[in-house]
């Protein structure tokens, strides 16, 4: 699950008559306004159940919505001083369309990119937000090798019939990471064989694979010093047309992985009063053996708030984890506070830990958790 909700926006960012080389960023809307169900007058295509392809799924779908591939990373450097790391490519459809990259000024794909730095230990946070049209260059998604970018922020493929290994290439004003990202475990699909289910509400679903075991190494340049940097990483690739329903406001997303080797994704989609209307998630064995699950499998009870002096929302940054089904219990908690984007949609995404048990057995737990639709 990932921040959306900026189509309608970008319609009026991009209707000057003269191209621009750059795309300006809208002022802030909620999360849930495109996102919402509801009749589909453009003409979007649907998510139906239907096998997914690689490595062409790996690529761009400009005939739906809005589509994102997201990368997440923990990292530390030699001394032990660690990091956090976000890369987020975001593709916005003002229609449906065959190409998600062009030459000319005609296309209707708007992409954003969003990289984020958390220096854990440093006790600092950094980010960047940029927009660019998929034309002329400026940014899209081309195949064989895949490659996304916007900007001088790319992944880029070495293999054409591989999405690994990946270089990662992205920064700020104030900081930069490049990290060569190969795949240790297998790709995973989420939901029903990558037909991912929001909710009970008609059409409330995406396509949705991750790669959760991914060896990191590479360079962070913060503060005119350069880190060499290793660690394990998180990729996510989803698309879609609809996801929320008129009362739904967004989403909490958790993504862990343990130290017996396995690995938990789990979101809960939450209603304008607060109240968790839907749950699903995966728990991948380091076997790669995927066990789906739905509503009441995991509670998930908030511990702990902080408010952003930046914005005044208040997020729920510790978390208790408890599934009798899954016979697991996780206490997890926020690295650093601050890891909030104050951007075109706003939200706290950033470095997580955790401990428990799972079965008999003691374990701890690092990762990622997104946060968003509060303050709405």
């Amino acid at each position: 699950m990932r921040p959306g909700g900026l189509v309608a926006l970008l319609t009026l960012a991009l209707s000057a008559c003269a191209p621009p080389t750059e795309v300006a960023a809208p002022a802030p809307a909620p999360l849930a306004r495109t996102l919402a169900l509801g009749p589909d007058s453009a003409g979007f295509d649907q998510v139906v159940r239907r096998e997914l392809v690689f490595p062409a799924d790996h690529g761009a779908h400009p005939r739906f919505r809005i589509e994102w591939w997201y990368l997440t990373a923990r990292l530390q450097d030699a001394s032990g001083r660690r990091f956090g790391a976000q890369f987020a490519l975001f593709r916005f459809a003002l229609r449906p369309e065959s190409d998600a990259t062009r030459d000319d000024w005609q296309g209707a794909q708007v992409y954003m990119v969003h990289a984020a730095l958390s220096d854990l230990d440093g006790g600092d946070f950094h980010h960047v937000e940029r927009f660019a049209r998929g034309a002329a260059g400026l940014a899209g998604i081309e195949m064989n090798p895949y490659r996304g970018w916007l900007g001088d922020c790319s992944a880029q493929s070495a293999q054409r019939d591989d999405l690994f290994p990946l270089t990662l290439d992205c920064g700020g004003d104030d900081f930069r990471y490049r990290l060569q990202l190969t795949a240790a475990g297998p790709r995973v699909l989420h939901g029903e064989a990558g037909y991912s289910s929001k909710s009970d509400l008609p059409g409330a679903a995406s396509y949705y694979y991750a790669y959760p075991f991914i060896t990191a190494r590479g360079e962070i340049a913060l503060g005119g010093q350069t880190h060499a940097v290793s660690g394990t990483a998180w990729y996510d690739h989803e698309w879609t047309s609809s996801l929320l329903g008129p009362n739904q406001v967004g989403w909490d997303w958790f993504a862990l992985r343990l130290s017996d080797g396995s690995a938990l994704m789990l979101f809960h989609i939450r209603d304008a009063s607060g109240a968790v209307v839907s749950s699903r998630g995966s728990l991948i064995e380091a076997s790669g053996a995927v066990r789906t699950f739905a509503d009441g499998t995991i509670s998930a009870e908030p511990t702990r708030t902080w408010t952003s002096p930046t914005t005044g929302v208040r997020y729920p940054l510790g978390w208790r984890l408890r599934s009798a089904a899954l016979d697991l219990e996780l206490d997890l908690d926020a690295v650093l506070d601050q890891q909030e984007l104050d951007t075109t949609v706003r939200y706290w995404e950033g470095a997580i830990d955790a401990r428990g048990r799972r079965g008999d057995q003691a374990v701890t737990a690092e990762g990622y958790l997104e946060l968003t639709g509060y303050g709405e």
